[in-house]
């Protein structure tokens, strides 16, 4: 393999496959073994070219929908959903890929990324393809992959109106609802529909997947800035106009964070991006901590509406462990 290949293949491990670092799935995967998409299988849906043996990191979104399915009754779990569910979350990381200033420098990384490793690989494709499957899923899944859909789109939306300004803890609430919230959320919803759940019981798997999905989106920015590359990370951010809590959460606390942050969405300096991922690292992370574990236990309360049971209880088990499974460097 090329020094060229290898770079892209890195760049598509961590474009398709990002999992917050110290996360552990492991048990859940043993748990729904015999519900979770294989790689062959994913790989036949999405096409030969998308090498998903290439991680060991399990995939979060099949595991909800089985998770949600056995936890609402379901003896077996339709695949088409739990496909639908990847190609949902793929198609989402390639949208926001694209995001970024016009002629921005993350831009042109991201279609070149696009054209030389996976030119077909779009979201676009993908989208249609998440459409495709649950139309021949259980009733109802195509009404929620609809609505994620539109949740998405609004996203995008207010990602593009937040670039040049620091957003509020409102604008992240909002945009985290909008974008891996309304993931989470149509993955235990549709795992529901499968299982037979009774409306009450899909409200409140939905609301599980909301509030894990805003967890989700507060882990993976905490463990970039505790154990990645905060300041690519950050640059990253400020371009897309996407919300980092520990940014606004350390902006109430230091006010130079506002100036380099708004600075950071007109300029990439990587000199004030490394300053802000230090502001925030000190003073950012801890606040957003305490975020997650509330997020926590309004995910676990959501679980009272169903019967007791190992997948419950799973789903119970993995709410409080994401809370804490994201540690700061020792």
């Amino acid at each position: 393999m090329s020094q060229a290949t290898k770079t892209i293949v890195r760049g598509l491990d961590r474009l398709l496959d990002w999992v917050p670092s110290g996360v552990e799935l492991n048990h859940l995967r043993a748990l729904v073994a015999d519900d979770l998409v294989g790689d062959e299988a994913l790989a036949e849906v999405v096409g030969p070219r998308f090498e998903v043996g290439r991680t060991q990191i399990p995939r979060v979104r099949p595991i909800l929908v089985a998770l949600a399915a056995r936890a609402s009754g379901a003896d077996s779990v339709d695949q088409e959903a739990q496909h639908a569910a990847e190609l949902l979350h793929l198609a989402l990381r390639v949208h926001d890929l694209a995001l970024g200033r016009e002629g921005g420098r993350r831009r042109r990384v991201a279609r070149r990324l696009v054209r030389r490793s996976m030119g077909w690989l779009t979201g676009n494709y993908l989208t249609l393809r998440a459409l495709e499957l649950s139309r021949h899923s259980e009733p109802g899944v195509l009404e929620e992959l609809m609505d994620a859909l539109r949740s998405f789109s609004d996203a995008q939306v207010l990602s593009r109106e937040l670039v040049g300004e620091l957003p509020e803890e409102e604008d992240w609430l909002e945009h985290a609802d909008a974008h891996t919230g309304a993931l989470f959320a149509f993955c235990c919803r549709a795992g529901g529909l499968i299982g037979g759940a009774s409306t009450r019981q899909v409200a409140a798997l939905g609301r599980f997947g909301r509030h894990l999905g805003r967890m989700w989106h507060v882990a993976e920015d905490v463990s970039v800035l505790d154990h990645g590359e905060p300041a690519l990370h950050l640059l990253a951010r400020a371009a897309a106009g996407r919300p980092v809590l520990p940014v606004i959460c350390a902006a109430e606390r230091d006010g130079a964070v506002a100036e380099d942050w708004r600075r950071l969405t007109t300029e990439a300096d990587p000199d004030c991006a490394r300053s802000l991922a230090h502001r925030v690292r000190q003073v950012g992370v801890g606040p957003s901590r305490e975020v997650m574990i509330r997020e926590s236990w309004r995910a676990r309360k959501a679980l009272a509406a169903l019967s007791q049971s190992r997948y419950r209880t799973a789903m119970d088990r993995f709410a409080g462990e994401l809370a804490r499974a994201v540690v700061p460097k020792t």
